[in-house]
């Protein structure tokens, strides 16, 4: 991800997914639930798609963390071509 980062400009910034769609994004709360609950509702009032309160989570932890002095991203300057098989991707 980082290497596709760089490459587009754009920087990529590693953070821990545990409890991303648990913890509210509005109080900070845990708000316990199983995998089959698609939504995430809190006391708080936060009523939210689980998984948006979890990329917002997401967010928020990438921010608070700052990003990388630098890239640890390694390969080769490759374009992938639209409707090329991986083999033709290989080949070429």
């Amino acid at each position: 991800m980082e290497y596709f980062a760089g490459k587009f400009g754009k920087l990529a910034i590693s953070v821990q997914p545990h409890y991303t769609s648990q913890k509210c994004s509005g109080c900070g709360v845990i708000v316990k639930k199983s995998l089959s609950t698609r939504t995430h509702i809190c006391s708080c009032g936060c009523n939210l798609h689980r998984d948006e309160n979890a990329a917002i989570n997401i967010l928020n932890l990438a921010k608070a963390r700052g990003g990388q002095s630098q890239s640890n991203a390694v390969g080769v300057g490759v374009t992938t071509l639209v409707g090329a098989s991986l083999l033709e991707q290989i080949l070429t």
